[in-house]
């Protein structure tokens, strides 16, 4: 098994289990327990070992539970969105796998994605390295997180906006079908245009990403309150939709918090660029950009 050859699964079904290669060397293994369009809840099993397991092997059907740092025995369950990693190596399918819900989510589905058996093999046998490590890497974050970040080269706002008035609002049923026509006008200026108006978008996000506008979202609005319930991806999304509502209304918003969005979002504004290259190149769209657009990463915004 060891020398598997790599499946290319077109699709994903419950049930299914992938071997993953871990930094050390060894593998570690997930299995699908629900999907939901382009969204998976992945499993990362306990499993661990110099060689990829056969699908009979009856730990591939557990789940790993997490006791690391602030973790209590929780489940490794996420939600992921996107294709599947290219490095992913499929094992088959466990029948009968009972389907399991879980509100965590984890981003984009990529070669990262199931490590979490390495990190607690690591807690209990390599655990005061590890955690040298993992706060060596949050120093480095926070002295990243206190600069203001800057954007690489950007679509012109013209090009970015035309891009946007292309969505589809008729087609509200199927959010894939609104950003389709974008989608493709998009992919037929090119790879350097395509992230330029990733690097666009991204930085538009960065500069709705502060604390007033995080403020005006309605029942679910950022606050002191601990007690208060606030999502980053919730307030994420809803900066999704001031973008895609155009020109106009981003302006209005940018200058006015108050007139944020307090129901609809539209997650789908992050997938355009990505569906874009993807279907120009046949590969995975693995692009950087200057302006990280996750919720808190606008430090002065959140002064």
């Amino acid at each position: 098994m060891e020398n598997q050859k790599k499946i290319k699964k077109q699709t994903v079904s419950i049930g299914d289990v992938f071997a993953v290669k871990l930094p050390d060397g060894r593998y570690g293994a997930l299995r699908i327990v629900n999907c939901d369009r382009n969204s998976y809840l992945l499993a990362t099993t306990p499993y661990i070992g110099e060689t990829i397991p056969m699908i009979e092997n009856n730990v591939l059907s557990k789940t790993l539970l997490q006791n690391r740092f602030y973790f209590e025995n929780a489940p490794a369950i996420c939600w992921f969105d996107g294709k599947i990693p290219g490095t992913f190596i499929y094992i088959g399918n466990i029948q009968g796998t009972k389907k399991m819900r879980q509100s965590n989510y984890g981003g984009t589905w990529d070669e990262t994605t199931g490590m979490e058996a390495l990190y607690e093999w690591r807690w209990i046998n390599d655990r005061d390295n590890f955690e040298k490590e993992i706060l060596e890497e949050e120093r480095k974050i926070e002295q990243l997180m206190e600069k203001p970040q800057k954007p690489r080269k950007m679509m012109t706002d013209e090009s970015f906006w035309y891009i946007i008035s292309l969505l589809d609002w008729e087609s509200v049923n199927d959010e894939d079908e609104v950003i389709e026509v974008a989608v493709r006008e998009l992919e037929k200026m090119g790879v350097r245009n395509i992230k330029q108006f990733e690097e666009a978008m991204s930085y538009k996000l960065y500069l709705l990403d502060t604390k007033e506008h995080a403020k005006n979202i309605g029942e679910y609005s950022y606050s002191k309150n601990k007690d208060d319930y606030f999502s980053p991806d919730v307030f994420l999304y809803l900066r999704c939709e001031v973008i895609a509502k155009g020109e106009g209304f981003f302006n209005a918003v940018l200058e006015c918090p108050v007139l944020m969005p307090k129901e609809n979002t539209f997650e789908p504004l992050l997938s355009i660029a990505t569906e874009a290259y993807e279907r120009l190149t046949g590969k995975e769209f693995q692009y950087i950009t200057g302006c990280d657009y996750e919720t808190f990463s606008n430090v002065v915004g959140w002064k």
